[in-house]
């Protein structure tokens, strides 16, 4: 989705997915003290999502080598709606052991990497993740709507995706649901500001009169142009720009309702 655009006005373009991966790491080096402590196993449910396998490149062997080079393999995918860029959190027995980014998906299982190795509880396994780790949200943009003459776009392919989407987010309701609104340059600052936060209320609305999220999980929060990810000068961009994205986090942000 990302457009090239003018070297002058590259460093203006932010993609989801590199605010996923910034917002990821920033808040991994303020996790507090007592995430890394292990608790009781009983006191938590854990995901049903797990690590369910560990691949090495050949020749490749060690915690090192295992952060740089590992790919691991999720029972999740893309008809979950899961989307590339997506920051995860694995965890053992209620410790954060570390973050792992999602490269690609399958219908049913979704390959990541390392973002940051947290802690390691086992020396003696090559993997700094040991398959059998579970994965719960931290930064994972499950969709994306864009708007076209004031209205959502979304068509019997986005119906099914985010239905898809809708199940994977049942399975965390602890976890808020953000819905960010966002517009194109053209118009006054103010008034894209009002109009983004518009458009993220009312998808906020239709998830949870089409797909029953809970109202109290659902949070809205517009950013009206401050955050596009393409050129505002080509029609095809501002196309881009005129969303609103589905994210489930692990901590609701400080703008959102």
């Amino acid at each position: 989705m990302l457009l090239l655009f003018a070297t002058a006005l590259l460093l203006s373009l932010v993609s989801p997915q590199i605010l996923l991966a910034q917002e990821a790491a920033n808040s991994a080096e303020t996790e507090p003290a007592t995430t890394r402590q292990a608790v009781d196993p009983n006191a938590f449910e854990p995901s049903k999502y797990r690590i369910q396998r560990v691949h090495l490149l050949p020749g490749e062997r060690g915690p090192q080598a295992g952060v740089s080079r590992g790919r691991y393999i999720a029972n999740f995918g893309s008809r979950d709606g899961v989307q590339p860029g997506s920051i995860f959190r694995a965890l053992y027995r209620g410790q954060l052991m570390g973050l792992l980014k999602v490269t690609r998906s399958w219908r049913d299982t979704t390959e990541l990497t390392m973002v940051q190795l947290v802690h390691k509880s086992d020396l003696s396994s090559p993997y700094p993740l040991n398959p059998g780790y579970y994965i719960e949200p931290h930064l994972v943009l499950l969709e994306t709507l864009h708007f076209d003459s004031g209205e959502p776009i979304i068509d019997p392919d986005m119906h099914e995706r985010l239905h898809y989407a809708s199940r994977f987010v049942r399975s965390f309701p602890q976890f808020p649901l953000i819905v960010e609104g966002h517009t194109d340059a053209m118009g006054k600052a103010d008034e894209n500001m009002s109009l983004s936060k518009e458009r993220a209320q009312a998808v906020l609305v239709f998830l949870n009169e089409v797909y029953r999220i809970p109202t109290e999980q659902l949070h809205a929060v517009g950013y009206g142009q401050t955050r596009p990810v393409a050129s505002n000068l080509r029609k095809e961009g501002r196309f881009q720009n005129r969303r609103v994205d589905i994210i489930l986090m692990n901590k609701k942000p400080i703008m959102a309702k």
